[in-house]
């Protein structure tokens, strides 16, 4: 679950937009344990990195864009693997509403171009 996400352009940096407020993701692991994953205000994002290309087929500001806000930061603080991270972002992603189909597809980009932000 989600809570509400507040974000502001960024005039200085094109295509970068700023958190507003502190937002919560919290869910239950496989063995009932509830987890909260907390996004400070002042994060910067850059929502879904979507190929140009793909933009006419995924639009990052839509129901991807808090899982997306989330991976950025998750990724930034090597949360955990970047594999976990991905996998993450495809269950925020199903849990917002976009399809299984379309949650893999944005999946198979980050496991494919995740690498670019850094190994750990």
């Amino acid at each position: 679950m989600f809570t509400d996400l507040v974000l502001k352009t960024l005039d200085d940096e094109p295509g970068f937009f700023e958190v507003v407020n502190d937002v919560f993701y919290t869910w239950t692991d496989e063995d009932q344990i509830d987890h909260r994953y907390i996004v400070v205000a002042g994060t910067k994002t850059d929502l879904a990195s979507i190929p140009r290309f793909l933009r006419w087929a995924f639009n990052r500001t839509g129901r991807s864009r808090k899982p997306a806000v989330f991976h950025d930061d998750m990724y930034s603080k090597k949360w955990r693997t970047r594999k976990e991270c991905d996998q993450m972002f495809k269950q925020m992603l199903i849990e917002r509403g976009v399809s299984r189909w379309s949650a893999a597809i944005y999946y198979s980009g980050v496991r494919a171009g995740g690498w670019t932000r850094g190994r750990w």
